[in-house]
């Protein structure tokens, strides 16, 4: 999701380079992302942090809320420590703008490996066991 249409052709084309077979969905505000959350099976999102309506803390945090599987990553030019903490507290990643390919590349493939288990889910393993088998 982000306001600027050049913006969202560069992720995109980086995400294609890296991912060919995924199909992305593209959003330019909020609004669009949250009425797409119903028509499309989402599994990873991309949020720039400037946004008008709701900023991308806010469109992150409403839609972890809606599908919390969902991994997140927000890009901004702002690494203020408030908005990158923000950000943590999310469990989502930062990614500073200008946007670069390798950084976006390693959040795509740590992003696409099942999450590991965690004490809550119940496999009594504390979080130590999951992978790709």
């Amino acid at each position: 999701m982000d306001d600027s249409k050049l913006s969202r052709m560069h992720v995109r084309g980086i995400i294609l380079r890296n991912k060919p077979d995924w199909t992305v969905i593209e959003a330019a505000n909020s609004a669009e992302l949250y009425g797409k959350l119903d028509e499309s099976d989402i599994h990873i999102a991309i949020i720039d942090f400037n946004m008008p309506g709701d900023n991308g803390l806010e469109a992150a945090a409403r839609l972890l809320q809606a599908k919390p599987d969902i991994r997140v990553a927000i890009i901004t030019a702002n690494a203020q420590d408030s908005v990158v903490s923000g950000i943590r507290a999310l469990g989502a990643a930062f990614m500073p703008k200008p946007l670069e390919e390798e950084q976006m590349a390693r959040f795509l493939t740590a992003a696409s490996l099942p999450r590991r288990p965690s004490s809550n889910d119940g496999a009594g393993n504390n979080g130590t066991g999951g992978g790709a088998g």
